[in-house]
């Protein structure tokens, strides 16, 4: 339950096209960088759509604008220009404080080198979205648990991430992504730093959240990661080269 005094986000919901949610819709996105007199456009009028329960991959060489794009999609940069909707809400214009507010409520990362507080065990590390999303000490420590005992680390929780393997922190930082039960899960490179056993055993748990029902976006440079996904978007020199959808939804 949360603390009545929570300064949480209402809910907002996707939009709807022909019966499918848009959890997020990128509308001609460009992102251009500025080195003093000289500028850059990364992106170059990109526009996706991503549906509720999709489970993608952004793929493309490097320099190609993934990492950027991600970016944007993660609310941490802002295109320079075009519109990003995630959920119902233009974030273009937004704020530094709104799309903290935003990212904090709406969407769940998970990085490469798993951005763990080294000082924290593992259920401290799970409650932290939940304490700036202003969950009473009960109730973020009880859903802290829950989410230790999904990703299988119920017998781990009083350890620091030291104390850990990498496949185990990765699984960490999964069960925080989970915390606020966010409308996307933004993977960068998630199996990057894992060895293969480590790494199966992630995409493993990534295919019950899509089985579940959850958004992943996940940026990576493996085509047999990129496999695992039921959509595959190809990125080159800035722009959409190919968006597969290789299963029927």
């Amino acid at each position: 339950m949360i603390n009545a005094n929570s300064e949480t986000r209402a809910a907002v919901p996707p939009l709807q096209v022909g019966g499918l949610s848009i959890v997020a819709s990128l509308e001609d996105i460009r992102k251009t960088y500025y080195m003093g007199a000289l500028s850059v456009e990364v992106l170059h009028g990109i526009s996706l759509n991503f549906y509720g329960g999709d489970y993608i991959s952004i793929m493309g060489p490097s320099g190609c604008g993934k990492s950027t794009l991600m970016n944007i999609l993660g609310c941490l940069d802002q295109p320079t220009s075009g519109k990003y909707f995630l959920g119902s809400e233009d974030t273009s214009q937004m704020e530094d404080d709104e799309l903290s507010t935003i990212r904090g409520a709406r969407l769940g990362f998970i990085f490469q080198s798993y951005n763990l507080i080294q000082q924290l065990n593992v259920l401290e590390n799970i409650e932290m979205p939940l304490f700036y999303q202003g969950y009473s000490e009960a109730a973020s420590h009880a859903k802290a648990m829950q989410l230790a005992e999904r990703v299988g680390l119920a017998g781990r929780v009083d350890h620091k991430p030291f104390e850990l393997s990498g496949g185990q922190q990765q699984r960490v930082a999964i069960a925080r992504a989970l915390a606020v039960d966010p409308l996307i899960i933004l993977a960068d490179e998630p199996t990057g730093n894992l060895d293969s056993k480590s790494g199966a055993e992630i995409l493993d748990l990534f295919d019950e959240l899509h089985q579940q029902g959850k958004t992943l976006i996940m940026v990576t440079h493996s085509d047999e990661l990129a496999e695992r996904s039921e959509r595959q978007i190809r990125l080159r020199d800035g722009e959409v080269e190919s968006d597969v959808r290789r299963h029927t939804r």
